[in-house]
């Protein structure tokens, strides 16, 4: 499995413009090939919000940035965009595990 964390350095007072525009992306992303999970992160004393997505591979996540739905996505991002920054981390799963607990 493969990690992607998209860290954007995003001021306090525009967090919320950010959350709304990531709204609907765990929808669109529920149907993208070899996505496997999307979560949009806060911190609670930062002035970062992180983008989470795990893949089953790195082919899987390099397809999806190289297609129409990602440029689709990302059009107008840079108009709108609080973000006053932002680093991509990827990482490789090499251990791990899922945890139901209802």
């Amino acid at each position: 499995m493969y990690v992607v964390m998209n860290v954007l350095q995003v001021p306090k007072a525009m967090q919320g413009r950010m959350t709304e525009m990531f709204g609907k992306s765990a929808e669109r992303m529920k149907e993208v090939p070899g996505c496997l999970e999307f979560q949009f992160l806060g911190s609670l004393d930062m002035d970062k919000q992180i983008v989470y997505t795990k893949w089953d591979s790195e082919q899987s996540f390099r397809a999806w940035t190289e297609s129409d739905s990602f440029r689709r996505a990302h059009a107008h991002s840079n108009e709108n965009n609080p973000a006053t920054g932002s680093q991509l981390e990827i990482y490789e799963v090499l251990h791990g595990a899922v945890y139901d607990n209802k």
